[in-house]
């Protein structure tokens, strides 16, 4: 545990620097940031043991409220979302992830959030999202290599889940038009559930391929990104394998 516990601290130290250039809050005190570092992977390791008890007892709101404002704090809150949305309580994750928005707009965590949200929008408002998702972990997809990268920029890693040697990954589907823009790229499997899925959604987004005027539109590409702490940068595997895919939960 100690040495999680020291690289945790060592790879919050960055995200603690640029907290306080952007918010300019005083540091916290050394007692209080290691207890705040303790708090946070004990957090995230129980997530990934699908313990959503033991994270809602380390992020009650009043614990948070008493953090000091930084990426940690934003992220724990983002974890208690995940566990709400998992566990059925749909307006629980959305007041959460709002707050997530509102404490931090520009953090990595307010970013997560907004995807987990529009997701949850998705799958009040379209009947046939979740179908989708479901046809899509079942494929068939396009073969490996059928259109030419030009440009992959890697997915980022959530700070909070490397910090805490969180590893993990996300299956994309998308399509490609012919002038090579991803379109509609979708999360048809994950673990674990949520962590990786918004960074992956973002990456996905801004990838670039060779254009190809006879390119079929309608073709469907899958890509697994797996999340290796020891590995920069992300993996990129052509030949994921979904057929064990999770769709999103619903009520």
């Amino acid at each position: 545990m100690r040495r999680i516990i020291r690289r945790t601290a060592i790879a919050l130290l960055g995200i603690a620097s640029f907290a306080c250039q952007q918010d300019g809050p005083p540091p916290p005190s050394e007692s209080a940031e290691i207890q705040g570092i303790q708090v946070a992977t004990d957090a995230y390791v129980a997530y990934q043991h699908a313990d959503c008890e033991t994270v809602y007892r380390l992020t009650r709101p009043d614990l948070l409220a008493a953090m000091q404002a930084t990426e940690l704090r934003y992220s724990l809150r983002l974890v208690r979302g995940f566990c709400q949305e998992l566990d059925g309580d749909q307006p629980a994750a959305r007041a959460t992830y709002r707050e997530a928005i509102q404490e931090a707009p520009t953090s990595f965590a307010a970013a997560d959030a907004r995807e987990r949200i529009r997701i949850l929008d998705l799958l009040a408002d379209d009947p046939g999202f979740l179908e989708r998702v479901e046809r899509a972990a079942q494929g068939p997809h396009g073969p490996s290599g059928s259109r030419e990268p030009a440009e992959r920029p890697p997915a980022l890693y959530p700070p909070l889940a490397r910090a805490a040697g969180i590893e993990g990954f996300a299956v994309v589907e998308f399509g490609v038009d012919p002038a090579g823009r991803t379109v509609d790229p979708i999360i048809v499997d994950s673990e674990p559930p949520f962590l990786f899925e918004a960074t992956a959604l973002r990456a996905v987004r801004g990838w670039e391929y060779k254009t190809k005027r006879k390119a079929d539109p309608s073709q469907r590409h899958v890509i697994r990104i797996a999340f290796r702490t020891a590995v920069e940068p992300v993996l990129v595997d052509e030949e994921p394998g979904t057929s064990s895919a999770r769709p999103p939960e619903t009520d």
